[in-house]
């Protein structure tokens, strides 16, 4: 049989266990082993401070990772609101139907800000955004040196930092008295136009009456 000593010394070892893992005793010095409570960072007998810094635990590190995720979201969302370039930026546009879709400002008709600004109306023409990104350069109507027919020239420019496609120019056709003909338009096309370049077009003229044109603006196409 053995001694009741030997059986006693794995038992206390394993109810010394639990104690290892639970942290040093908050009420006693580590260091001389006078007496503290858990409040107290320095051992007012030897003088030995406590460490402050605490485990991370399962629960600190997702709140570190939670606050590091909402951290990085706001400031994307401040360069959304605050610049235009890639790869956060906003075009204005963009921010304008924004605003629109959440109630804080009002779609105006293109029309009524024309008819406004006629009532000395700045104010509601401020509120329709227009982003310069495709430019009408040159342009001019000249007939053809094969076949006759008759063309407008002209150069559309991208000075966007963007890829635009389905780009489009439009323009209303007029008579020899600088009327505009109802319904007499001429038309261009191009699948894209890439940041930084130019596209020269052409577009027929097929109304006989006409001699001079006005461009539709702005120019169409999208990101």
């Amino acid at each position: 049989m053995p001694p009741p000593s030997a059986a006693a010394a794995p038992m206390a070892s394993a109810a010394a266990q639990p104690a290892e893992d639970e942290g040093p005793d908050p009420y006693i010095c580590e260091n001389c082993g006078a007496d503290m409570i858990p409040e107290d960072t320095v051992c007012v007998e030897c003088g030995h401070r406590r460490a402050t810094v605490k485990k991370w635990t399962g629960t600190a590190v997702f709140r570190l990772v939670a606050g590091l995720t909402l951290l990085f979201e706001l400031v994307v969302f401040g360069l959304q609101w605050t610049t235009e370039g890639e790869p956060f930026g906003l075009r204005q546009r963009t921010r304008h139907a924004v605003l629109i879709k959440v109630g804080l400002r009002e779609e105006v008709d293109p029309a009524e800000a024309a008819k406004a600004a006629g009532t000395n109306a700045p104010s509601i023409l401020a509120a329709v955004p227009k982003d310069p990104d495709l430019i009408l350069d040159e342009h001019s109507i000249k007939p053809d040196k094969d076949n006759g027919a008759l063309y407008i020239h002209g150069v559309v420019k991208n000075v966007s930092k963007f890829r635009y496609l389905a780009v489009r120019v439009n323009f209303k056709l007029k008579d020899s008295a600088g009327g505009v003909i109802p319904e007499a338009t001429a038309t261009s096309y191009s699948q894209s136009i890439e940041p930084g370049k130019e596209w020269s077009f052409k577009a027929l003229v097929l109304d006989p009456d006409a001699v001079a044109y006005e461009p539709v603006m702005p120019i169409e196409g999208y990101r």
